[in-house]
C-alpha cells in the first residue's frame, strides 16, 4: 500500500474526527455523530478519496486495511476532542450532556483515560474495517451495473 494514500486516510480522518468531536457535545446531534463515527467514518473518507481521485479500492484487503485505519484514526481523535470538549463544558461552564461520562473524563487517571480512548478506537476499528468492506463491494457493484448499461 502506498504511503501517500495511507498519510492522506491519516489527515482526512484526523480532520473528520475532530470536526465530530466538537461537534458531539451537541445534545440531540451527538447521538447521530456517535452512530457516523462508529459506522460511517470509513465509507465517508474513502469515498471522498475515490471521487478526488487519490485512492482506487483494487482488493478486498485494501479497503478492509483503510477501513480499519480511517475508523481507528477518526474514533482516536474523536474520543479526544469530544472529552476535551465535555471536560471545558463541565468545568468552565458547568454544563453536561451525560454526567456520568463527564464525570469519569474529568476524575479519571491519566493512564485510565488514555486505555480507554485506546480500547474505543479499536471497536470504532473493527466496525468501520466491516463498513469499508461493504463500501469497496457497493462501489464494485456500482461500476458493474454503469459498465453493463453503457
Amino acid at each position: 500500500m502506498n504511503k501517500i494514500i495511507l498519510k492522506n486516510i491519516i489527515i482526512l480522518s484526523a480532520i473528520l474526527g475532530v470536526i465530530l468531536g466538537l461537534l458531539a457535545p451537541v445534545p440531540y446531534l451527538g447521538l447521530v455523530i456517535l452512530f457516523v463515527v462508529f459506522l460511517l467514518a470509513a465509507p465517508l473518507v474513502m469515498v471522498f478519496m475515490i471521487m478526488d481521485g487519490k485512492l482506487d479500492l483494487t482488493t478486498t484487503q485494501d479497503s478492509i486495511v483503510q477501513g480499519a485505519l480511517s475508523g481507528f484514526v477518526t474514533g482516536f481523535v474523536f474520543s479526544g476532542v469530544y472529552a476535551l470538549m465535555m471536560t471545558l463544558l463541565a468545568l468552565v461552564f458547568h454544563y453536561t450532556t451525560n454526567y456520568f461520562l463527564t464525570l469519569m473524563i474529568t476524575n479519571a487517571p491519566v493512564w485510565l483515560f488514555v486505555v480507554f480512548i485506546a480500547f474505543i478506537a479499536v471497536v470504532f476499528a473493527t466496525t468501520n474495517a466491516f463498513s469499508g468492506f461493504l463500501t469497496y463491494y457497493i462501489i464494485n457493484l456500482l461500476r458493474d451495473m454503469y459498465e453493463k448499461r453503457n
